[in-house]
């Protein structure tokens, strides 16, 4: 007889599990960590660069409930800071689940891009995750832990916009060490996921929008949907949720895309970036 699953181990919860979050002191990074904190996880880690802004973060996210919310500052563009602070926090926690959710995103297309502009795209938004996917995937092997990774990609990975072509071709390396890794790590009992996220109404993005299209931006590119709004930071955070979650425990080396605003398989042929697009 098949032994019965229990439909238990199988919601979707983060009870038991201890979570880093990198960029997780603010935007799309602290509404994933949130999220966390209310599906009951026993300690989120986040890991930024400013003390302040995070120290302030964790202490909010600690009064949601029972969850217990660490800051550990980290330059993500630097792999001394990424293995010292990987170390110091595998040193104290059991860690079972990562999100790479810290990313830049800078404007340029093929003739604008410079050197240093294609550099920081990759080293942030690529390097950074693989650095920290290394080290904590590591730390899961050799503690026996069956443990969860996501990363934050976007539907810019399929082929973007002009204007964000540096941008779009770091998540599309993102995308491919997804896969890659998924089928390494796998038989360690280690899952690797993706969320390709669409046009998100963060706060980065509004202070963009704001600035070039003036503070009813949201409202235009809400009205423009067919699903009625654009995403929202909580929106990406309940599909990570999921990903890092016994309830997709047979899920790994999937993109899940998240971006309404574009049919799948269809490519942005925005040769600028506006709201009216």
């Amino acid at each position: 007889m098949i032994p019965a699953l229990s439909s238990a181990a199988h919601q979707i919860s983060a009870r038991g599990k201890n979570i880093i979050v990198t960029g997780g002191s603010q935007g799309l990074g602290y509404a994933i960590a949130e999220q966390l904190c209310h599906a009951g996880a026993d300690n989120v880690v986040l890991m930024a660069r400013t003390k302040s802004t995070g120290e302030a973060a964790a202490a909010k996210l600690s009064a949601i409930g029972e969850t217990k919310a660490h800051f550990q500052a980290t330059d993500m563009s630097d792999p001394t800071s990424i293995a010292s602070s990987c170390l110091k926090i595998t040193s104290a926690l059991p860690i079972s689940g990562l999100v790479n959710a810290a990313a830049t995103t800078e404007r340029g297309n093929l003739q604008t891009t410079t050197s240093d502009d294609f550099d920081w795209q990759m080293i942030c938004n690529a390097r950074g995750p693989f650095l920290m996917s290394q080290a904590i995937s590591e730390h899961m092997k050799t503690s026996g832990i069956r443990g969860s990774i996501v990363n934050i990609t976007s539907v810019a990975a399929k082929g973007g916009a002009p204007f964000i072509m540096a941008y779009s071709m770091s998540k599309a390396a993102l995308e491919c060490m997804t896969r890659n890794n998924s089928a390494e790590l796998a038989p360690h009992g280690i899952r690797v996921n993706g969320v390709a996220m669409g046009w998100c109404y963060t706060d980065n993005e509004d202070r963009l929008q704001t600035s070039q299209s003036g503070s009813d931006w949201i409202s235009k590119a809400d009205e423009s949907q067919p699903v009625g709004r654009i995403l929202r930071p909580e929106d990406v955070a309940s599909t990570v949720n999921f990903l890092l979650s016994d309830a997709s425990n047979m899920m790994t080396g999937n993109i899940l895309d998240l971006h309404p605003e574009m049919p799948h398989g269809m490519l942005s042929l925005a040769a600028v970036d506006s709201v009216e697009r």
